[in-house]
């Protein structure tokens, strides 16, 4: 199963986010990664939410998705028509004989070192998904001690919006 990112413009009232995700419960969806920010439509809120699913999947959730009032547009954003960028912190287990190693692992997914702690490193780094999971699957070999990623933020390349209501 592929991830995929579904982009849907939804009215900014309260519920609508618990409506949202109901549809994920009740399908059996389970969502990777969910963001919600203002629209730039006085109004509206743009939910960005990462999935696990094939073709079927997506477009099975996105006609659910239209049959829900206060959901104005829903469409998923294909990787070659889109660009999606994370936010992640992590800190890193980090004995002082391997601290140098990290950093140049790290420098690699052009991440910046904004804590340094006696037996941890602690990064901040932003990407493309698929580049945040390389860096997390190259730092589980030191040992992660905790992270925190933000969700999402992804549009659609062009001149297409789904801002258009």
């Amino acid at each position: 199963m592929n991830k995929q990112i579904i982009s849907l413009l939804v009215r900014d009232y309260p519920g609508v986010l618990l409506r949202v995700t109901s549809l994920f419960t009740r399908r059996g969806f389970n969502i990777d990664s969910l963001t919600v920010s203002p629209a730039g439509i006085e109004g509206y809120s743009r939910m960005t939410i990462r999935m696990k699913g094939d073709d079927d999947d997506v477009e099975q959730f996105i006609n659910q998705m239209l049959k829900i009032v206060d959901v104005k547009k829903a469409e998923a954003l294909p990787e070659d028509t889109s660009v999606a960028m994370e936010l992640i912190l992590v800190k890193v287990n980090a004995d002082s004989n391997r601290k140098n190693e990290i950093i140049a692992v790290t420098s690699s997914y052009h991440a910046s070192l904004v804590n340094l702690g006696e037996h941890s490193l602690t990064f901040r780094a932003s990407g493309t998904p698929s580049q945040i999971d390389r860096l997390v699957e190259e730092l589980s070999a030191y040992g992660i001690l905790e992270m925190a990623r933000t969700g999402i933020a992804a549009l659609e390349t062009g001149d297409a919006c789904l801002a258009n209501v």
